[in-house]
């Protein structure tokens, strides 16, 4: 029995799943502290990033486990999401009306300019997501 719920641990790809990490205060003991974006409350800690990922591994792996065993919903992970690389955004006028503008200035479309400031404003974001890319087969 022992080894067939092992079997069924490992098989989970708790990789699949995005994480973010970040320091925890010297206060509270330091280290660092992930966490599964789609599982709520799935966290976990280690002394150094590496070993934060790791155990949340472990966490989203006995999180998947125990809600199999209740029959709860279990999230898909992010990576098996598939993007088109649209979405919709409701601004006010004026905002459209400036983004426009400098868009004009810079000799860009609207879209060039905007995909470009999220792509700033996403890289100086103060929670960094790791994601794990899934191994070619």
């Amino acid at each position: 029995m022992a080894r067939k719920s092992q079997a069924r641990r490992e098989s989970i790809d708790a990789g699949a799943y995005a994480a973010t990490v970040f320091p925890l205060p010297s206060a509270e003991g330091g280290g660092y502290m992930a966490s599964a974006v789609e599982l709520p409350g799935c966290v976990a800690t280690g002394e150094t990033e590496a070993e934060a990922l790791e155990e949340l591994r472990d966490a989203i792996r006995s999180w998947i486990l125990t809600a199999r065993e209740f029959g709860d919903e279990i999230p898909p992970a992010a990576s098996n999401h598939r993007y088109s690389g649209k979405f919709v955004v409701r601004v006010p006028t004026s905002l459209h009306r400036s983004l426009a503008l400098r868009a004009g200035v810079e000799g860009v479309s609207l879209n060039q300019l905007v995909s470009m400031l999220l792509s700033g404003g996403l890289a100086s974001a103060s929670v960094p997501i790791e994601r794990k890319r899934r191994k070619a087969a």
